[in-house]
C-alpha cells in the first residue's frame, strides 16, 4: 500500500481516538472536580451524544478521502473534544478563568463555522452552486473577526472573567454589542447553510433526494425535541438527557448512512414509523388531559375520579392496535407512497386471481404487478409447458 494511501487510512481512525479520548477525559475531570452549577452525569450524557460525530467522519473520510465531508466532521468531534474538558482541566491546574471565556468562546464560533459546511456540502462535498461562494466567505471571516473581539470583551456573564489586554468601561459595552450582533448574523449564516438543504434537495436527482431525506429526517427529529425542550414540556433529568443524546447522535448516523449510500431507501419507511408512533402517542396523552381536565371540572372525589382514568386509559391502550393501523395506512400513503403502492397492487392482483381463469391474463396481471412492486430492469415469466406421459 503506497505510504500516502496508508497515512489516509489512518489518520481519520486517529483523530476520532484523540476525540474520543478528550471526551472520556473531560467527563472524568468533570467528576473528580464538578461545577456547582453543572450536573456531571447529565452533561456526560449529553457530551458523549457527540460521540457518533468522530466515528462517522473517520468513516467517511476513509471511504473517501479525496472529499472535504469526511475532514470536516472529523474536524467538529475534534474541536468538540478540547472545548468539552477545558474548564474542569483548568481547574485542575489551577489556570485562570479567563482562558476558559476565550478558548470556549473560540470553540464554539469554531464549531459554528464548521456546521455551516456540514450543512451547505451535504451530501456531495461541494458547494450547490458557485452563488454560495460569498456566503462561504463569510463564514470563515465572521469568527475570525469575533476571534479578536472575544479577547477583547468580558465574559458577559461574569464581567470579572476577562483577559489581561481587554478593554474596560464604555469601550467594552460597545464592543460587546457589535459581538452580540455578530454573533446573531453567525447564526443566521448557518440558518442559511441549513436551507441550502432544501434548495438542493429541489435539484436533486432521485438517488440524491433519499440522502437528503435521511439527513432532514434527522434534522426534524432534533428540531422537535428542541422545541419540547424550549416549550417546558420536557421535564430535566437523565432521561431527557438521555433522549437528547440519543436523538443528537442521530445527525451523524444519517449523515453516515446517506454519504455511503447504506441501505439508503429505507427512509420513507421509517420515516412513516416514526411519525405513526408520534401521532399515536400524542393522540393518547391528549386523551389522557382531556379526561383529566373533564374530571376536575366535576370535582369528584379522589378515589373514582383514579378509578375512571384508570379506566379510560385502559380503553385507550385497548384500541390503540386498531387506531395505530388505521393511522399507519394514512401515513403510508402520504410518506411512503410506494410501499402503499406496492400493498395495493399485491392485493388487487390476489382478488383478480380469484375469478381469473385465463392463463395469459394471469401472466400479464403478474408482470404488472412485479413491475409496480419491485421495479426490476428487466422482468419475464416463465411457464412450464405441459407433462407428457411415457406412453404420449
Amino acid at each position: 500500500m503506497p505510504e500516502r494511501t496508508r497515512s489516509a487510512a489512518v489518520l481519520p481512525w486517529v483523530l476520532c481516538a484523540v476525540s474520543l479520548v478528550l471526551l472520556a477525559l473531560g467527563a472524568w475531570l468533570r467528576w473528580l472536580f464538578p461545577d456547582p452549577q453543572e450536573r456531571w452525569l447529565e452533561a456526560t450524557i449529553n457530551a458523549f451524544g457527540f460521540a457518533g460525530i468522530a466515528v462517522v467522519g473517520a468513516l467517511i473520510a476513509t471511504r473517501l478521502p479525496h472529499s472535504v465531508y469526511g475532514w470536516l466532521w472529523c474536524a467538529v468531534g475534534l474541536i468538540y473534544g478540547l472545548t468539552d474538558g477545558l474548564r474542569p482541566f483548568l481547574r485542575l491546574v489551577g489556570g485562570p478563568p479567563w482562558v476558559a471565556w476565550v478558548a470556549g468562546g473560540i470553540g464554539f464560533l469554531s464549531l459554528l463555522s464548521l456546521m455551516f459546511f456540514v450543512f451547505l456540502l451535504f451530501p456531495t462535498g461541494r458547494l450547490p452552486s458557485p452563488r454560495w461562494r460569498w456566503l462561504a466567505t463569510v463564514a470563515v471571516v465572521l469568527p475570525v473577526l469575533l476571534f479578536g473581539a472575544i479577547l477583547l470583551i468580558p465574559d458577559p456573564d461574569h464581567p470579572t472573567v476577562a483577559a489581561p489586554w481587554a478593554l474596560r468601561g464604555e469601550a467594552a459595552r460597545v464592543l460587546s454589542r457589535v459581538a452580540e450582533a455578530g454573533l446573531f448574523l453567525m447564526f443566521l449564516v448557518v440558518f442559511v447553510g441549513v436551507l441550502s438543504t432544501v434548495v438542493r434537495f429541489r435539484r436533486a436527482g432521485p438517488v440524491e433526494r433519499r440522502q437528503i431525506a435521511w439527513f432532514m429526517y434527522a434534522a426534524v427529529v432534533n428540531g422537535a425535541i428542541l422545541v419540547l425542550d424550549v416549550a417546558g414540556l420536557l421535564p430535566v433529568n437523565l432521561v431527557f438527557a438521555s433522549l437528547s443524546a440519543a436523538a443528537f447522535s442521530l445527525l451523524p448516523a444519517a449523515v453516515g448512512v446517506a454519504v455511503l449510500r447504506y441501505r439508503l431507501y429505507e427512509i420513507d419507511r421509517i420515516v412513516s414509523r416514526t411519525v405513526t408512533y408520534a401521532s399515536l402517542t400524542g393522540a393518547i396523552f391528549a386523551v389522557y388531559l382531556l379526561v383529566v381536565g373533564v374530571l376536575s371540572q366535576l370535582g369528584l372525589p379522589q378515589g373514582s375520579s383514579d378509578a375512571v382514568v384508570a379506566a379510560v386509559t385502559l380503553a385507550v391502550a385497548a384500541l390503540a392496535g386498531r387506531v395505530r393501523r388505521r393511522l399507519q395506512t394514512a401515513v403510508d400513503r402520504r410518506f411512503d407512497r410506494e410501499r402503499y403502492d406496492a400493498a395495493r397492487a399485491v392485493d388487487a392482483f390476489a382478488a383478480r386471481l380469484r375469478d381469473q381463469v385465463d392463463l395469459d391474463s394471469i401472466s400479464t396481471g403478474l408482470r404488472d404487478t412485479v413491475v409496480t412492486t419491485v421495479a426490476p430492469a428487466r422482468v419475464a415469466v416463465w411457464l412450464r409447458g405441459p407433462s407428457r406421459t411415457a406412453g404420449g
